[in-house]
C-alpha cells in the first residue's frame, strides 16, 4: 500500500499567480498514481507565503492557511477545487493586550484593551496657608480612579494601524490617543491625529510603563503644553535608534474664545550605541516651540502657566508661576541620558523652557531628574531602541502561590528639582525625593507603593501656617494598575 508523505520544503517552483489551478496540478503531481484505503487515508495541509507566493505543507512566519486536501484513492478518485476546504472566518481569541479579532488572511485586525489605575494617597506636614489670602491650602488626601481607558486598536490592509483611546478616569470623559498610522516601510511611519508631541522620553512613555506613582517635576514644563495635540508626526527608525517630528494644532477641544488656534511642532532623536540583553546605553535629545492663540492664551482652555501638583487628587501646588500675561510662545529644550546593566538602571533629563511674552520681558525656567532602577527579583527593565523609551517590566515567572512565584520585585529612587522663578515671575523652587517599591504580578497587573518628600521649597505660592517656606511635605501613594 503507498501513502502520500507531505514534503517539508517548499513546492518548488510553482507560484500562484493562478491560486486554485497552481495548488491542484501541484497536489495532483505529488499524488499521482498513489492509492490508499480508510485506514491509509492521509491529508495534506497548505499554506501560502503571503510575499514569495510559495506553497508550503507546514505552516511558519508569514504564511496562510489555504485548506486541507485528501489525495486521490480508490474512494475519492478525482481531484476538485473543492476539495481544498478554505477557511475564510475570522480568528478571535483572549490575549495579553486583551481581545483580539484577526481575518482569515490577517489583513485585518481588532483589539480591545485598555487599563484601569487606581489610586490612593494621604500627605503629612500639609498644614499649610495660601501665600497671598492666608487661607488654607492643605492637600487633598483620598482615593480616585485616576484613569479608566477603553482602548480600540488594530490595523487594515496590512500597512494601516489605528488607535482610538478614551478615558473616563476622575469620572469625566475625555479623548486620548485618536490617531491612524501609515508603515511605508520598516523603517518609516506617519501618523495623523490626536496624539503626543515628539518630546521628551519621560512624556513619550506610556503611565503604564514608568517606575514612579506620578511624573518627575520636570513634567511641570513639558505637560502643560507639549502633551497630546491634533498634528501630523513622521517617524523613522532602526532597532538602537529613532528620529521623529511633527506639526500639531491643539487639542480636541478649543477654548471657545473667538481667537485662531495656536500651534506647534516637536522633534525628538535617541540613539543606542550599545542595546543588547541587559545592556544599554541611550542618548536623546528633543525641541519643542508652542505659540499661543491670537489671544495670547491656549486654545485647549489651559491657562498659560507652570506648575506642579503633588498627586492629581491634592490641589496642592508648592510651585507655580500663575497665569502668565502676554504669553506668546513657549520653547523647551530636553536632553536625556539612560543606561542598563543587568537588573540596575538609570534614566535622567535635563529640560530648559524659554517663553516670549508681549510686553514683557522672556522668561526661562528649568527642571532636572535623576532616577535609579533596581529590580530585586533579577530581571532587566525593557527597552525599545525604535521608539528610544523604557516599557514595562515583565516578570520572570507571574504570581502563583501554588508554584511559590511572587512575580517581579523594583525599587526605583528619584531625585529631581524644578525651578520657576525669573523676571518678576516667582513661582518657587523646590527638590524632591521619591522612592518606589513596585510589584509585577504578571505582564498585565502590578501595585506600586510609592513615597516622596518635597524639600527646600522655598518662593512657592504657599507656606506654613503661622509663616515659613512649605518645607517638607511627605506623600504616601498607592496604586493598582490593571493593563491591556
Amino acid at each position: 500500500m503507498t501513502t502520500l508523505t507531505p514534503p517539508p520544503h517548499p513546492i518548488p517552483p510553482r507560484t500562484l499567480k493562478r491560486p486554485l489551478a497552481t495548488v491542484i496540478v501541484t497536489l495532483a503531481l505529488l499524488s499521482a498514481g498513489a492509492t490508499a484505503n480508510a485506514a491509509d487515508q492521509v491529508q495534506l495541509e497548505l499554506y501560502v507565503d503571503r510575499e514569495t507566493k510559495q506553497v508550503f505543507t507546514e505552516p511558519g512566519p508569514n504564511r496562510i492557511k489555504l485548506g486541507t486536501f485528501e489525495p486521490a484513492s480508490e474512494n475519492n478518485s478525482s481531484l476538485n477545487e473543492d476539495k481544498l476546504k478554505v477557511s475564510t472566518a475570522p480568528k478571535i481569541g483572549m490575549e495579553k493586550k486583551g481581545l483580539v479579532v484577526t481575518s482569515a488572511n490577517n489583513d485585518f485586525s481588532m483589539n480591545i484593551g485598555g487599563r484601569i489605575h487606581a489610586d490612593s494617597s494621604t500627605h503629612l506636614n500639609d498644614d499649610l496657608q495660601k501665600r497671598s489670602s492666608g487661607d488654607p491650602a492643605e492637600a487633598v488626601s483620598g482615593t480616585e480612579l485616576r484613569r479608566a481607558r477603553l482602548a480600540l486598536r488594530g490595523s487594515f490592509n496590512r500597512d494601516f494601524s489605528y488607535n482610538i483611546e478614551a478615558d473616563w478616569g476622575g469620572n469625566s470623559v475625555s479623548l486620548k490617543d485618536v490617531l491612524v498610522t501609515y508603515q511605508a516601510s520598516p523603517q518609516l511611519e506617519i501618523t495623523v491625529g490626536n496624539q503626543k508631541h515628539s518630546v521628551s522620553m519621560e512624556v513619550e512613555e506610556s503611565s503604564n510603563d514608568i517606575m514612579f506613582n506620578e511624573r518627575s517635576l520636570l513634567s511641570a514644563l513639558t505637560l502643560p503644553h507639549f502633551d497630546r495635540a491634533m498634528g501630523l508626526n513622521i517617524k523613522t527608525m532602526g532597532d538602537n535608534w529613532s528620529l521623529k517630528g511633527g506639526i500639531y494644532g491643539d487639542a480636541v477641544s478649543s477654548s471657545g474664545d473667538g481667537a485662531d488656534e495656536g500651534g506647534g511642532f516637536g522633534v525628538r532623536g535617541s540613539f543606542a550605541p550599545i542595546n543588547e540583553s541587559g545592556k544599554l546605553i541611550h542618548l536623546g535629545a528633543s525641541y519643542g516651540l508652542r505659540k499661543a492663540n491670537d489671544n495670547n492664551s491656549l486654545s485647549n482652555g489651559k491657562t498659560p502657566r507652570l506648575r506642579y501638583e503633588t498627586t492629581n487628587m491634592s490641589d496642592l501646588y508648592l510651585s507655580d508661576t500663575g497665569s502668565i500675561a502676554g504669553f506668546e510662545e513657549i520653547q523647551l529644550t530636553g536632553l536625556e541620558f539612560a543606561a542598563m546593566r543587568g537588573r540596575f538602571s538609570a534614566q535622567a533629563e535635563l529640560g530648559q523652557a524659554s517663553i516670549k511674552r508681549d510686553g514683557g520681558s522672556d522668561l526661562s525656567f528649568n527642571a532636572h531628574y535623576l532616577q535609579l532602577g533596581w529590580t530585586l527579583t533579577g530581571e532587566a527593565r525593557n527597552y525599545r531602541g525604535s521608539d528610544g523609551e523604557f516599557k514595562m517590566l515583565k516578570p520572570r515567572n507571574d504570581f502563583d502561590l501554588a508554584q511559590n512565584h511572587w512575580g517581579a520585585w523594583e525599587l526605583a529612587l528619584r531625585l529631581d528639582e524644578l525651578d520657576l522663578h525669573d523676571g518678576g515671575i516667582d513661582g518657587g523652587s523646590q527638590q524632591r525625593f521619591s522612592l518606589n517599591l513596585n510589584w509585577y504580578l504578571n505582564a498585565n497587573l502590578r501595585i506600586l507603593f510609592g513615597y516622596s518628600r518635597a524639600y527646600d521649597v522655598e518662593s512657592g505660592p504657599v507656606i506654613q501656617q503661622g509663616g515659613g517656606e512649605a518645607d517638607n511635605v511627605d506623600i504616601f501613594s498607592l496604586r493598582t494598575q490593571l493593563a491591556l
